[in-house]
């Protein structure tokens, strides 16, 4: 798609190459029936086979992790189709692009709900053998590991089974909905008019992983109020910070000040996870004790992580350009790309919330408390 324009100053005229927008009507629509769809799947699969705390309120269950899996299907879909606007362009045309397309989003949502089914699958398996060595305490080392094998190996059937379902149901899923919109599956959707400069990708990533850590550390605020109020304080700074220089660099772009302020507030909280999980903060209620390592706070280092690593880069190619003089800005990433990274941060954020969620995973009881790491 080319658009052309004519030059203020010289009256010539040129031709701009301008890269198709992304469809997220349908891309919503499919990863929505997906994560639904496969969610149904991975709750049946539980009550069958799983752990006997995670197989209460099964409708309820079903709804907010298929909720909160949406996220990473939306991640799936865009995949898919940015690799099927490489193939085959914007609108297949032909009935074996569009089927191809299909599958290629069908696949796509299978590898991300294979990827759900194994992660409740191995928490299922973590809650069962507490479970058996809470009430085995007193029988030999061999039963229990005998015990724990035989679950294993059903949870790995499940996995299999379960993945051969979900494959299964996709394909029906996304063929269904193809059917209902006439056969037709955009790759990309027409650009949309720009009334502004394309912001650059790599500070939209900055962004998303800042306002995604600034949630996770805003979440676990109420736990640590009744542990330790100075945590709860230095949690609370900590998410304001972050969101602030967010919205800063949302606002501001590649401004040097504000690549600064992203990485100071990323390295800071990162030097006192790492220094609370390996030999204990020096300070505090628990004082020289590591703290184990949870979904949440995984969730959340990795953000931190991703956004000095992107900040730095984006730092040392400023510090290049700046001697030469250069006014060129990168060359903008395509639609797809830059929404990927960006779902990519959310996604992340979203699962980092949920581990910061009680009783969202069950509740291993006295036998070993489970700990969604609130902790970060």
């Amino acid at each position: 798609m080319t658009t052309e324009h004519a030059n203020a100053a010289t009256g010539t005229r040129a031709a701009t190459r301008e890269r198709p927008a992304v469809p997220w009507p349908a891309v919503v629509l499919l990863a929505a029936a997906m994560s639904y769809a496969d969610g149904f799947w991975i709750m049946s699969l539980r009550g069958a086979v799983g752990a006997i705390e995670r197989t209460q309120e099964p409708f309820l269950s079903w709804l907010r992790e298929s909720t909160a899996a949406l996220p990473v299907f939306v991640l799936a879909v865009l995949a898919a189709l940015a690799l099927a606007l490489r193939w085959f362009g914007p609108e297949p045309s032909r009935p074996r692009t569009v089927i191809a397309t299909g599958l290629l989003v069908a696949a796509a949502g299978t590898v991300a709900g294979i990827v759900e089914t194994a992660a409740s699958s191995a928490w299922d398996y973590v809650l069962q053998l507490r479970l058996m060595e809470a009430m085995h305490h007193n029988s030999t080392g061999d039963a229990v590991a005998e015990l724990g094998q035989a679950t294993l190996g059903l949870q790995l059937a499940a996995v299999g089974y379960g993945g051969a379902i979900i494959l299964a149901t996709n394909v029906v899923v996304v063929g269904w909905l193809v059917a209902i919109r006439g056969g037709r599956l955009e790759a990309g959707a027409a650009p949309r008019a720009a009334r502004r400069p394309a912001l650059d990708h790599r500070v939209l990533i900055l962004a998303a992983a800042l306002l995604g850590a600034a949630a996770i550390h805003a979440a676990v605020i109420p736990e640590h109020l009744d542990h330790w109020a100075a945590a709860s304080a230095f949690f609370l700074v900590l998410a304001v910070s972050e969101l602030a220089v967010g919205l800063i660099l949302l606002r501001g772009g590649r401004h040097p000040k504000g690549l600064y302020a992203a990485a100071a507030v990323s390295i800071l909280p990162l030097a006192v996870w790492l220094c609370s999980r390996t030999i204990g903060l020096p300070f505090g209620p628990d004082a020289g004790i590591p703290e184990s390592v949870g979904l949440a706070d995984a969730a959340a280092c990795t953000l931190e992580l991703g956004t000095v690593l992107i900040a730095a880069a984006l730092l040392r190619r400023t510090a290049r350009a700046h001697p030469g003089g250069s006014s060129a800005g990168p060359t903008p990433a395509s639609s797809h790309i830059r929404s990927l990274a960006v779902v990519a941060a959310i996604a992340v954020g979203v699962i980092g919330l949920t581990g910061t969620v009680p009783g969202w995973f069950g509740d291993a009881g006295s036998s070993g408390d489970i700990t969604h790491s609130a902790s970060h």
